[in-house]
């Protein structure tokens, strides 16, 4: 797995040979590797407290959750290469995100009580993407990220995904 991982945060030239789907409408200059798509299986509500990342054919997701009813206050930033676009995902009254002026950082506060709070995102042919989180004002412990179908985890916190040419 540390392997699958180091391709998120490293090099990405020649890591995948299969094309994958872009969030883009536009051709873009390569594609998002294999180890970031696709739902993580581990991921419902209620799930052990964390971030839970993918892409699809849709775009990028991101999700937070955590066991209980208790409130846990989820941040985070997440910064593109290129303009973004967002929506809420299942977000309640004191759920917060936002865009800077250039459309390229996105902040987050969800306000989780153990039900399901996120984001989708759409990059306009970003060449790079990176996610950040936090929970109760502690940055999140890579094995509180998961990411993909495949479960994985980064490297580090905030970590960064590159395009594969």
């Amino acid at each position: 797995m540390a392997l699958a991982m180091a391709m998120l945060v490293g090099p990405m030239a020649g890591a995948v040979s299969a094309a994958t789907p872009t969030d883009d409408p536009a051709p873009c200059d390569g594609h998002w590797p294999t180890t970031v798509q696709g739902v993580p299986t581990l991921w419902h509500a209620g799930a052990r407290t964390g971030d839970y990342i993918w892409h699809d054919a849709r775009g990028w997701h991101l999700r937070v959750t955590h066991p209980g009813t208790r409130l846990a206050v989820f941040t985070g930033r997440i910064r593109a290469g290129a303009p973004m676009t967002v929506s809420g995902a299942q977000l309640e009254g004191r759920d917060r995100f936002w865009l800077s002026a250039d459309k390229k950082t996105l902040s987050y506060r969800f306000t989780n009580y153990g039900h399901i709070d996120g984001l989708d995102i759409r990059t306009a042919c970003a060449p790079w993407i990176t996610f950040g989180g936090s929970v109760g004002g502690n940055r999140l412990p890579v094995g509180r990220i998961v990411i993909g179908s495949g479960n994985h985890h980064p490297l580090q916190n905030p970590f960064v995904v590159r395009r594969i040419s």
